[in-house]
């Protein structure tokens, strides 16, 4: 559920702003808005160095794997200077990397002409001796002039490349190549020293790889300094008193309230105003808390007005998931490495394995009840049994996919109607009920030809008076008369929404049937050797490990999306919420508070 939030406001003498903000991160209560927009030097400062330690962060993570710091191996640094390495090691590649480019070109220009020293030439010139580089192009060698010497240096489809001597100014109908500055053996020793010198670079880098931990701890000290020094700068201020306003849970107000008298504080509490962005914190039983890894892995959390939707999202994605995978043989696997990951972690929280857990079992049970192991195209003979026949039918699946979701669509409406019981809108929430229904007997007829109900009509005009007149508030009717105007828009996306969990039939049997194809590419092979069944496991790895995947691609796109979208949209549920994130001197990286 969605905590109660109070809107305060503390209050305390200008000379005891640092030690009350001391105390307000040892209540770590309070998620601190600001009263005024927060600046300084000191918050720049800060801002800077967070910039530096998540690029230094970055840059390691982006290193190869392949060559590991040696075993036992730590910074013996500050984590400040493990990020002035990072950041000297990343501009010197770059500034390498643009050096040992530039000799690449200027060696490439000047192999054809072979490996010469530039300064006999200019020795030559200053005694009268001109030579000349060209390149010619044609398929003739090209004739010096008189009292000239043509020396052929390379010749390739390209052209000819000569050098060209003689006394006074001699020359060639040609491209000529300008002298350059060193041979071609300088510019490769420069390139070998260069490339060292890159690769001396890269192996520091590496080796910081071990101040990876060092810095993250650096990086969350630094941006606990922000938000103190946020907190601080974003102060009001009247006079010799200053204070601080932030959002606190209802429940969680009496401790300000105990320590304000030794702090000397006024501690002011109020209902947050309509105009008031609240945080958003959800505290939910143990059972209902592994649905927040979802959250936080889609990034998505409701409006603090708005309505807390984990039970549901929990419930159906479990069912959408499980559909979707269609495999109780994938359920398995699921379950048997989820119980590995978490032996081998055991210190991870709990959560994310409870809904692995989850899914692995509904996954199961769904392969199960329709006869599906890893395509086989028959159940195992002992287990044939538990198969429901009438879930073989696709029609009948299709069909149970359409009433999961007016299921689904219906439930948001009924929650809506109980939310606004006191008011005309909750008639117009039971109308919207019966235009889901409605769309679902009239998809029935397009798609299997089944007859509507006797009571089909009243069904849909009674659906539909309730929700053109009842929809909008009448003190609201001059602001939002064109939801009144959207509405056959507004029918049309329904329909749509309702079709829209046809997907999991097509997801599922996308799946069942992938598998199945490789399962008979499998059995054409023929195993009367070893290379053909060493071939057939190679291709059942793959085949099957490459639709899990696109299993598992398809329920967090096609899944979630019906809860998070279609369900959410019915249920006026935006996900505008950002999270309460109380101010307190270290942060554990939970989203629930300490309560």
């Amino acid at each position: 559920m969605i905590v109660r939030m109070k809107k305060v406001s503390v209050v305390c003498m200008a000379e005891d702003r640092e030690a009350s903000l001391a105390a307000l991160r040892e209540a770590g209560v309070l998620h601190p808005v600001p009263v005024i927009t927060p600046s300084g030097p000191d918050l720049e400062e800060v801002r800077g160095r967070i910039l530096r330690a998540q690029a230094a962060i970055h840059t390691l993570g982006m290193l190869p794997r392949a060559a590991p710091p040696p075993a036992g191996s730590s910074w013996a640094g500050s984590a400040e200077d493990a990020v002035d390495l990072v950041h000297h090691s990343v501009r010197l590649r770059r500034e390498l990397d643009e050096h040992i480019a530039a000799l690449k070109t200027e060696a490439a220009a000047v192999n054809p002409f072979g490996d010469f020293d530039p300064a006999q030439i200019r020795t030559l010139l200053e005694r009268g001796v001109t030579v000349r580089l060209y390149r010619v192009s044609g398929k003739k060698c090209p004739e010096p002039p008189q009292g000239a010497t043509l020396a052929v240096l390379k010749h390739d489809p390209t052209g000819w490349y000569v050098a060209l001597a003689g006394r006074g100014d001699v020359a060639l109908d040609g491209a000529e190549f300008p002298l350059p500055q060193r041979s071609l053996a300088q510019v490769r020793q420069a390139m070998k020293e260069a490339e060292a010198r890159r690769e001396e670079s890269e192996t520091r880098l590496m080796a910081a790889r071990s101040a990876f931990p060092s810095i993250a701890q650096h990086l969350s000290d630094l941006s606990s300094r922000q938000r103190y020094i946020e907190a601080r700068e974003g102060m009001g201020a009247s006079g010799r008193l200053t204070y601080l306003q932030g959002f606190c849970p209802a429940d969680r107000v009496n401790v300000l309230r105990r320590i304000s008298p030794r702090q000397g504080w006024a501690v002011m509490e109020e209902d947050p105003a309509v105009t008031d962005k609240v945080p958003t914190l959800i505290r939910n039983p143990v059972w209902i808390r592994p649905v927040e890894t979802l959250f936080k892995l889609v990034k998505i959390l409701p409006g603090y007005r708005e309505v807390d939707v984990s039970v549901p999202f929990l419930v159906s994605l479990s069912i959408f998931f499980a559909m979707i995978v269609g495999d109780a043989g994938y359920g398995l696997l699921f379950l048997v490495s989820t119980l590995f990951a978490r032996f081998r972690m055991r210190k991870a929280p709990p959560e994310p394995f409870r809904l692995m857990f989850l899914f692995s079992f509904c996954t199961i049970v769904w392969g199960v009840i329709t006869g599906t192991y890893f395509g086989m195209p028959q159940a195992p003979p002992l287990l044939e049994g538990l198969t429901v026949e009438w879930l073989r039918s696709s029609d009948n699946v299709m069909m149970f996919c359409l009433i999961l979701g007016c299921l689904h669509l219906s439930l948001a409406h009924l929650w809506n109607m109980v939310r606004w019981i006191n008011s005309l809108q909750a008639i117009a929430q039971a109308g919207w009920v019966c235009v889901v229904w409605s769309l679902f007997f009239l998809i029935r007829y397009l798609l299997f030809e089944s007859p509507l109900p006797s009571w089909y009509v009243p069904m849909t005009v009674s659906g539909f008076a309730a929700v053109i007149l009842f929809m909008t508030p009448v003190g609201k009717l001059k602001s939002e008369w064109i939801n009144h105007v959207m509405l056959p828009l507004t029918v049309m996306s329904n329909f749509g929404d309702v079709l829209s969990y046809l997907r999991l039939f097509a997801l599922g049997v996308a799946s069942v049937e992938l598998a199945r194809a490789f399962n008979g590419m499998v059995a054409s092979f023929g195993f009367k050797s070893v290379m053909p069944i060493v071939l057939a496991v190679a291709v059942l790895t793959i085949g099957h490990g490459l639709n899990i995947v696109l299993s598992l691609i398809s329920v967090l796109i096609h899944g979630i999306r019906l809860n998070a979208l279609e369900f959410s949209m019915h249920l006026g549920i935006e996900w505008s919420g950002f999270e309460y994130v109380p101010f307190r001197r270290s942060d554990d990286g939970t989203r629930r508070d300490s309560a």
